[in-house]
């Protein structure tokens, strides 16, 4: 088994529940105005830089080193449609944060408390399932691809808490 270090991965997953969890807190007590809720795009920027390193310097390599592996190859499946559905209700309520001026907020109660379930369900199944297997499988020098993805600069610097 492969001593990869997962600090930077479990960091980013216990980030990622933590937010997740205060933006629905925010978006249930400002009630109309997304205006409020300035971490939203914070959040989904680091959501979005955290898929893209998976999408790009996990999963491929992985697919590649399991080919023989179908059991392993529908796991991985499985998480990039987990991907996919989160960044949906994503999506979703950045439109009904585009359309708030004309119709309110009604509905982000149930679509945050599907990202928060969704986006908790997928990173313990990421942690049980998937971690174990890229320590197995996944060669050194491409877990720090992957590193070095995760922590580039992104331009959050720049973040401004104004939509």
């Amino acid at each position: 088994m492969s001593e990869l270090d997962m600090t930077v991965l479990y960091g980013m997953h216990d980030a990622l529940r933590r937010e997740v969890t205060q933006l629905t807190r925010l978006s249930v007590r400002v009630g109309q105005d997304p205006r409020r809720v300035p971490l939203w795009r914070l959040f989904r920027q680091s959501l979005r830089c955290h898929f893209a390193a998976e999408d790009q310097a996990l999963w491929p390599p992985l697919r590649r080193t399991l080919a023989h592996r179908p059991d392993h190859l529908a796991l991985l499946e499985a998480l990039e449609a987990e991907h996919a559905a989160l960044e949906e209700l994503v999506n979703a309520i950045d439109e009904l944060h585009a359309d708030a001026g004309l119709s309110g907020l009604g509905g982000l109660g149930d679509l945050t408390d599907s990202l928060v379930t969704g986006l908790t369900g997928h990173l313990k199944h990421e942690e049980d399932a998937a971690l174990p297997l890229i320590r197995q499988a996944l060669p050194t020098r491409q877990w720090a691809r992957f590193i070095h993805l995760h922590t580039r600069p992104t331009g959050l610097d720049r973040w401004s808490p104004t939509p």
